[in-house]
């Protein structure tokens, strides 16, 4: 059976739908096409994943105009949809691991214990958190406390995406996770111990990422939204004068030669950075300080809040903060460069997505 020739990530989100196709080019991922649709007027906001025919219309629009020339398509769930846990197997030997049904037939005796539903009404994937004596042991060595992330989603929750797709006329191939794909797309084969942070309109996810895998996820239902309407209110705006305001604050920052964001935008940023600060905490109390946090990596649109957000960060938590690029590692036209760049902390979950069967 011949390979498909690209592939399709599909970031669906209360926000806007955005899309990414991809080809492999050498070994490399290459963009074909691109395509978003903003959704201000609410029309996805709220359950939108049970609202199938609006969310696939709309899907099918941006797939048509975007010239979208593939039908295979990969999407994610967000944090807030998956249950994560971590679990510890006993008494393995290394070449088991190997044995995927053998591996997640162990797990779910573990898995349905600690389910919020019966395991038959869950659909649940698993990763093996490397360990440096993995890889120092021998084939038939026998493992002590191997230990798997478990993601896990409702039957339901699934087949509505599988539904959405199939009403817009796409299939979809694979359902991951958002931290999986911004992973993918932010940090490729990086082992060090890094945060993602994904500032989207109305919700912000937290992840940190050990050895390439993320390992500890929130969700907070915050996002640029809410600095809109921070500002809106305390400058007795209308909340598309607070818009226009954002897109302003830097050039009114460097004119000022201000070193820190106004009141309103500092009191609506503080909830996001409480969020860092705990999961940096609950981490260490869980693992321990043999490895610190080395960077954190901003994502989503939000994230360029007036091209500054990345140095309050790092200044405020004293760790090196920086506004990631998904296109880092695709090959795309010279003279998309511009735009590119501009929008892309909005696409950073679907091109992880449409890197999945390329690299």
């Amino acid at each position: 059976m011949a390979k498909p020739l690209s592939f399709l990530g599909v970031d669906l989100s209360p926000d806007a739908i955005k899309l990414v196709e991809l080809r492999p080019e050498k070994g490399k991922p290459q963009l074909v096409t691109y395509g978003y649709t903003e959704s201000k007027s609410d029309v996805l906001m709220g359950d939108f994943i049970t609202n199938k025919n609006i969310t696939s219309t709309l899907l099918k629009e941006v797939v048509n105009r975007a010239k979208v020339t593939t039908n295979l398509a990969l999407a994610a769930l967000p944090i807030a949809a998956v249950f994560s846990s971590v679990i510890k197997l006993s008494d393995l030997v290394k070449h088991d691991l190997d044995n995927k049904p053998k591996i997640k037939s162990l797990l779910a005796e573990e898995v349905k214990k600690i389910l919020p539903k019966p395991l038959e009404e869950m659909a649940f994937d698993f990763n093996l958190l490397p360990i440096p004596e993995l890889d120092k042991a021998d084939h038939n060595a026998k493992l002590e406390n191997v230990r798997f992330l478990i993601t896990a989603s409702t039957n339901e929750v699934v087949n509505n995406y599988v539904e959405i797709f199939k009403q817009a006329g796409l299939h979809l191939t694979n359902l991951d996770i958002e931290a999986f794909a911004l992973v993918r797309s932010l940090i490729g084969n990086d082992k060090s111990l890094i945060m993602v942070v994904d500032i989207g309109e109305n919700r912000t996810t937290l992840s940190i990422v050990n050895q390439a895998i993320p390992i500890l996820n929130r969700s907070i239902q915050i996002g640029g939204a809410t600095i809109t309407k921070a500002i809106a209110d305390s400058l007795k705006i209308t909340v598309s004068e607070a818009e226009n305001y954002k897109l302003d604050l830097g050039i009114m920052m460097t004119q000022e030669n201000m070193t820190n964001f106004p009141k309103p935008v500092d009191d609506a940023l503080a909830p996001i950075v409480t969020e860092i600060k705990y999961l940096l905490k609950t981490y260490y109390e869980q693992a321990g300080r043999d490895k610190i946090l080395d960077k954190v990596i901003l994502t989503g649109g939000s994230s360029l809040l007036g091209n500054f957000l990345d140095k309050y960060l790092a200044r405020i938590l004293d760790i090196r903060t920086y506004v990631g690029d998904p296109w880092a590692r695709v090959i795309y036209p010279e003279e998309l460069r511009p735009i590119l760049q501009e929008i892309g902390p909005r696409f950073a979950v679907a091109l992880g997505l449409a890197m999945r069967e390329i690299i």
